[in-house]
């Protein structure tokens, strides 16, 4: 009986892969990020034909869901011309709108990525955090249905938790409503960020807990001791001087010693130190003034000071 619920199902949604990825797919997940039409706040079309036009031949080879995933994330620009460009007309093209014009947002292809998947009897959603914590912007990324639960994937990525995204990710305070990440649901008590664009509120759910063990744990795959937490450092005004910090322990023992970035630097650098999770340091800046700091929870801490006048 399943399998026939689910060949029906594939003939409902246009898509001849859906029975063959075998995936058990909850109901409600099934509604809301299959069936469904509507990704964000992007005007509907009847975009199921053309997509699977696209991504069903692409994936013909593909023997499981994750293997068709990966295949579309890695090759989106070269399946359907598609790239992320500031020129963009709007924030949210729909998916024929953005195969027709090529150049779109984040937002963009987040939509047309989620109707790819779709299209293919995988479910998809959009992800969004509002703003980042180290610079101005925001970010919007869709996720699938695999192995029963929700995965981050990236646009022409050829693995999940795209590396970039779970270091800014890592970098977002938890206590600021505007460094919280969402996803889509029409049932959430947040609002994702993209509903501004066309003043219609897109309900969301706050999903910011497990994309930070998500960081935490690409923090430690790419280095970062599990008793050291990245401590990024930036004191403004900027000098246009060099200046040197150092990072000691309690007894003045120099632990690390940095440059501070200044007015000619990137607003992305900072002097970055690894912190230790236990006991109390200080960073020493020029003339010997002391700052205490102590490691938190989070993988990174950000911080920025005002130079006294």
């Amino acid at each position: 009986m399943k399998k026939l619920l689910c060949i029906l199902a594939a003939a409902i949604l246009n898509c001849p892969a859906f029975a063959r990825w075998q995936q058990e797919i909850p109901d409600d997940v099934r509604t809301l990020y299959l069936e469904s039409n509507r990704v964000l706040s992007e005007v509907d079309c009847n975009w199921r034909k053309p997509v699977a036009d696209i991504f069903v031949p692409a994936v013909k080879e593909c023997k499981t869901a994750r293997e068709a995933v990966l295949h579309i994330a890695a090759n989106m620009t070269a399946l359907t011309g598609t790239y992320y460009s500031r020129e963009r007309r709007k924030q949210d093209m729909n998916a024929l709108e953005a195969l027709a014009e090529k150049k779109i947002s984040c937002t963009g292809q987040t939509i047309l990525m989620v109707c790819a998947f779709r299209s293919i009897g995988i479910p998809a959603r959009a992800v969004g955090v509002p703003t980042w914590n180290h610079v101005p912007g925001n970010h919007t990324w869709p996720e699938v249905w695999l192995d029963g639960k929700w995965q981050m994937i990236e646009f022409n990525e050829k693995a999940f938790n795209t590396g970039w995204v779970m270091e800014n990710i890592g970098m977002l305070d938890p206590e600021q409503p505007a460094q919280h990440i969402v996803a889509q649901h029409p049932q959430g008590e947040w609002i994702f960020p993209v509903g501004a664009f066309r003043n219609a509120p897109i309900a969301a759910e706050d999903v910011t807990a497990r994309y930070r063990e998500l960081a935490t744990a690409w923090y430690i795959a790419a280095g970062l001791p599990e008793n050291k937490q990245r401590l990024m450092l930036d004191v403004l005004p900027r000098s246009e001087e060099k200046q040197t910090v150092q990072l000691v322990d309690a007894t003045g023992k120099v632990l690390e010693e940095q440059l501070l970035p200044t007015s000619r630097d990137d607003v992305r650098k900072f002097a970055t130190f690894n912190l230790p999770r236990e006991g109390q340091y200080y960073l020493v800046f020029p003339g010997q003034v002391k700052f205490p700091v102590q490691a938190s929870a989070a993988p990174v801490n950000i911080l920025r000071l005002m130079k006294q006048q």
